[in-house]
């Protein structure tokens, strides 16, 4: 009967000190540095504008076209990676955060729209430059123009797809949708305004692209 009673209160102080230990483990938690978050949203903005001032500043020549698309669409493929990563932490974020949309947060996501609506209007711009100066452009120089043309193309329609759908996710874990809501709804409303903008600009460009390979057999 006594060993019983010890054996009994054997379990009862291993289990204790088992749920002890475990209460003692701090609980891992993916909540969302909003501040980290907004920061980094800023950080998208001052890249993408040089980027679209990198874009602007180019005028293609058919000596130079190949290696001007190829070193911008590398600067872009830079740039994609990098709202990538943001992407991914909002995303992972999802389900586990709720938290206040502020103003400082929702600019930048206006801003970052309308940056994937300018590079889309100049990817347009050089598409068409490269259609004007195709028959003066070596076969080899015309050929690595165009892949390096229908990549950019890609980079610039993921780079608008990502940016809307973390706008999306980070609307979807606000919990003062009240309070913003007119400039919550004036958000979505510029970013798909911007979306038609880069997709038209994109499907444009690629047809443009098509074109040119059909045409000189690339």
């Amino acid at each position: 009967m006594y060993k019983r009673t010890l054996e009994k209160i054997s379990i009862i102080f291993f289990a204790a000190i088992l749920l002890t230990g475990l209460a003692a483990v701090p609980a891992q938690s993916a909540a969302l540095d909003t501040v980290r978050l907004t920061q980094d949203l800023n950080t998208l903005v001052l890249q993408g504008n040089d980027l679209v001032a990198a874009m602007n500043k180019i005028t293609l020549t058919p000596a130079t076209m190949s290696t001007q698309l190829a070193t911008l669409e590398t600067s872009a493929a830079a740039y994609l990676s990098n709202v990538g990563t943001v992407y991914k932490t909002v995303a992972a974020a999802v389900g586990t955060s709720t938290f206040s949309v502020t103003n400082e947060m929702l600019v930048p996501l206006q801003t970052l729209a309308t940056i994937t609506a300018s590079l889309g209007s100049g990817l347009l711009t050089l598409s068409q430059s490269t259609v004007t100066l195709a028959a003066s452009t070596s076969l080899t120089a015309l050929q690595s123009s165009m892949a390096a043309m229908l990549r950019l193309s890609d980079d610039i329609g993921m780079m608008a797809d990502r940016i809307l759908e973390m706008a999306d996710k980070i609307l979807i874990m606000a919990d003062n949708i009240g309070l913003m809501a007119d400039r919550i709804i004036a958000t979505q409303v510029i970013q798909s305004d911007n979306l038609k903008v880069v997709v038209d600009a994109v499907l444009q460009s690629q047809q443009n692209t098509i074109l040119l390979i059909t045409t000189f057999k690339l």
